[in-house]
């Protein structure tokens, strides 16, 4: 093996080693809260040593900031790929919306920490948590271009709608069921503001 293949193995080995701790910390912040979960209860979920596991992150907020962006970016790529496909225009946005916002709502209101760690996301992973928005908001505006023949401001206007009304749908904390109507309903309004006139 030539020192650069060595190099590669051990870096695709780090990055696997990162990628299955990540995954094993967000059922264990799920489960006691940021507060709650200490890095000895971090290492033993991922199967390492604590001292190991420091080999990999700095400290508890390093790695919550890091299996949040995971959690974050899988719900990015959930929201994109379903605004694939056939379906209509409702069901694309529709999709978009409970695949962006509606399961981690959903998987915030099954804990008794989604407060808590909801306040930890604002302060250890605020820069993930606006990439991967931004990301999965570039892929509905350019499905809502390839998929209407609205104009610029209609799609705008229509952004502004899916980006900013999920927050004060849940200001008033409601079940998942509801507020996963809700989003429906705020799909069908968006809907129509790209939609030719009947």
């Amino acid at each position: 093996m030539t020192s650069a293949n060595a190099t590669q193995h051990i870096d695709s080995s780090r990055n696997a080693r990162v990628e299955a701790i990540r995954r094993a910390a967000i059922p264990v912040f799920a489960a006691q809260g940021y507060r709650g979960t200490s890095m000895a209860d971090l290492a033993q979920a991922a199967g390492v040593s604590r001292p190991a596991l420091y080999q990999y992150f700095s400290d508890r907020a390093d790695l919550f900031r890091a299996a949040f962006g995971a959690l974050l970016d899988d719900q990015a790529d959930s929201a994109i790929a379903a605004l694939a496909g056939d379906a209509d225009l409702v069901d694309h946005l529709d999709g978009y919306l409970q695949r962006s916002i509606g399961d981690g709502w959903e998987a915030l209101a099954a804990t008794p920490h989604g407060d808590e760690l909801m306040e930890a996301k604002y302060e250890f992973a605020a820069d993930v948590a606006e990439e991967s928005t931004r990301r999965a908001q570039r892929a509905l505006r350019a499905f809502l271009r390839r998929r209407t023949d609205a104009d610029t401001r209609a799609i705008n206007v229509a952004l502004e709608l899916l980006t900013l009304s999920p927050i004060g749908l849940k200001s008033d904390h409601p079940s998942s069921a509801v507020y996963r109507r809700r989003l429906r309903a705020l799909a069908e309004a968006a809907a129509l503001l790209v939609s030719p006139a009947r």
